[in-house]
């Protein structure tokens, strides 16, 4: 009798696990150099294969130091380098699927690059990976993701959480001098920053339904266009390299904010904030206060009547949203967080 009740309770585990299991993205790190002739035969078509298949890979390259100069490398040299040194790469082009799923050159990668990927694609996912939001605004990107364990099996596991920031395309004619003497006129898929640490940070919550959130900023540098960029998140497991899940995010660029003008200036509490909000500005009455997402729909607006005003936010969902207060001639905008 007890044997049935444990079968029984490994069946519903297993259905549990089958039944909320996301499909698996595999991720492809690749190792590529803008100088080397052959990373220009070779490193294009694999990340051209993430570019075809979205649903399924998502990409991130590291410009190595090797064997050439790469003006790409040098703009983040040392956490490209850690990279290399953490898979112990010594030659390029060289690509890794899922940590330890496979390595080998590039060039003999890309013979058995959908068979291998398919191979992958069948093992399920254990891990779900989710964006609370992404966005750019003022020259700084927000990242607040979460990761899901589906399978109480992570619990036994040293597993990190990787965020990445890639730029998806980088054109040699951005760079005043070339970056690479390849043949090679644009770069996908470049390695900007890694967010977490360069191993990645410590996933706590590694039971069946545990949940671990990540809220992590960047102050944007060397990004030659903001809608290049990609968020990539990956769960890794420390001690095999072995990647559960992978995951890319493509973030909302917000407008530019204007600068606050000494006649219009104003002041916004509590923010972030879930109920009801305070606007405390000069002059007191009858600016225009406009209230809208990051893609400039308006959300909520109305007309102040005394120095501080209130207005209840409690309508509109978690986000991140601009204020825009106006009078007269003179305007400013400030960024209104909604948790």
């Amino acid at each position: 009798m007890k044997k049935k009740i444990l079968l029984h309770a490994i069946l519903l585990n297993c259905f549990f696990i089958a039944a909320y299991a996301q499909q698996r993205v595999v991720l492809i790190e690749q190792f590529t150099n803008s100088g080397c002739p052959p990373c220009a035969s070779s490193t294009p078509p694999v990340l051209q294969f993430a570019d075809d298949h979205p649903a399924e890979v998502v990409a991130v390259a590291y410009h190595t130091s090797f064997p050439y100069n790469d003006s790409m490398y040098h703009e983040n040299p040392l956490q490209s380098a850690a990279r290399v040194n953490h898979y112990g790469v010594s030659g390029v082009p060289y690509t890794i699927v899922d940590g330890n799923f496979y390595s080998n050159t590039s060039s003999a990668f890309l013979s058995v690059m959908q068979d291998t990927i398919n191979s992958r694609l069948s093992v399920p996912s254990s891990y779900n990976i989710g964006e609370i939001s992404n966005t750019v605004m003022q020259g700084v990107l927000e990242s607040r993701i979460v990761f899901s364990s589906l399978s109480g099996s992570n619990a036994g596991d040293s597993l990190h959480a990787m965020v990445v920031v890639v730029e998806k395309e980088v054109m040699k004619s951005d760079y005043v001098s070339s970056p690479g003497a390849n043949t090679e006129t644009s770069y996908k898929y470049v390695m900007r920053r890694i967010l977490t640490s360069n191993t990645g940070d410590p996933l706590k919550s590694r039971f069946a339904g545990g949940k671990d959130t990540f809220g992590l900023n960047w102050n944007i540098l060397n990004i030659k266009n903001v809608n290049e960029i990609r968020v990539v998140a990956f769960v890794q497991n420390y001690y095999t390299d072995e990647v559960y899940q992978a995951s890319m995010f493509s973030p909302v660029v917000a407008p530019s904010v204007p600068e606050i003008s000494e006649k219009a200036a104003i002041n916004i509490f509590p923010n972030p904030a879930s109920g009801l909000i305070f606007i405390e500005s000069s002059p007191n009455t009858g600016a225009l206060v406009v209230i809208t997402d990051l893609t400039g729909r308006v959300k909520l607006n109305f007309i102040t009547e005394d120095t501080r005003t209130g207005i209840d936010v409690s309508s509109l969902s978690k986000g991140v949203y601009i204020l825009n207060y106006t009078v007269g001639t003179n305007s400013t905008s400030k960024k209104l967080v909604i948790n």
